[in-house]
């Protein structure tokens, strides 16, 4: 087990998605309780990293923050997490950092303290995944540098799943309980944004009463 280390950590939070089952409206632009999604998982997400980007192909992240570092795939054809993935590595090699985590948009409910876990269950693994419900998140990950390389000769062998390119890597799923909801409850339509409306409210009572 290693000791969290922030001088060492960056975080993405991928945002690539084309949200066809949102009409193809950005669901990052979606709001819960008035704010939007991008803002719920980044200001979540900025508690945990100090260095931190969104890999998306959309100018619309241009307008939330214009010291954030906005990551278009370093691979053309929108070939999915994969890529964003990939994407955030290399960002990561030019600031000099050694690990990077990712933040699923659609997904603002993860844990606070989501880095601190995963890295306090690191080994001398590569990649770390987040699991809750009999579930496996892998968009909820930590990706060791060293994988760049074999990051870049998956996707050329058209390789688009992640389970399918972590299989051949040494990596540790952590367990995340459910208590009132599922941290990493994931908002794919508008009867999901339903729901985490009343997640959301949950989770505002909770915070009210202490």
């Amino acid at each position: 087990m290693k000791k969290i280390d922030n001088n060492h950590i960056g975080g993405l939070i991928l945002a690539g998605g084309k949200s066809r089952r949102m009409n193809f409206f950005d669901k990052s632009f979606k709001k819960i309780q008035k704010k939007t999604l991008i803002d719920l998982v980044l200001n979540k997400a900025r508690k945990q990293v100090f260095d931190i980007a969104i890999n998306s192909n959309s100018l619309s992240f241009t307008k939330i923050d214009s010291s954030l570092e906005l990551l278009e795939d370093i691979v053309p054809g929108q070939l999915g997490p994969l890529a964003g993935i990939l994407t955030g590595l290399e960002w990561i090699k030019k600031k000099k950092l050694k690990w990077l985590v990712t933040f699923p948009v659609d997904s603002p409910f993860f844990p606070e303290n989501l880095v601190e876990i995963f890295f306090s269950n690191l080994d001398d693994e590569k990649i770390i995944i987040a699991k809750s419900n009999e579930r496996i998140h892998p968009v909820f990950s930590m990706w060791n540098i060293e994988l760049i390389e074999p990051l870049k000769k998956a996707l050329d062998k058209n390789i688009r799943k992640i389970d399918e390119f972590t299989k051949n890597f040494k990596f540790k799923v952590v367990n995340f309980p459910i208590i009132d909801y599922d941290p990493f409850f994931n908002i794919n339509n508008e009867e999901d944004l339903l729901k985490a409306e009343q997640i959301y409210k949950l989770i505002l009572e909770q915070k009210i009463r202490g």
